[in-house]
């Protein structure tokens, strides 16, 4: 889904950047995308799919690793 239209950002490429990059402001992640906003409407939608993909990768990382099967 495009997330925003005036750059052609889709919802999987900010997720993907903000996992990857570690920022968690949409102005910064479209930066890595390759250019800031522009009308800024979509800004509160990109914030949304940042702090779900940093909620994600805090509870994959906190999650406790699982003991190997015995060979």
């Amino acid at each position: 889904m495009y997330v925003c239209i005036c750059n052609g950002y889709r919802e999987s490429e900010i997720e993907q950047t903000a996992r990857a990059s570690g920022l968690n402001c949409p102005v910064a992640v479209y930066q890595v995308l390759g250019s800031g906003p522009c009308c800024g409407t979509c800004l509160p939608m990109a914030q949304d799919i940042i702090n779900n993909a940093s909620n994600v990768s805090k509870t994959l990382r906190d999650l406790e690793p699982l003991p190997l099967a015995a060979e």
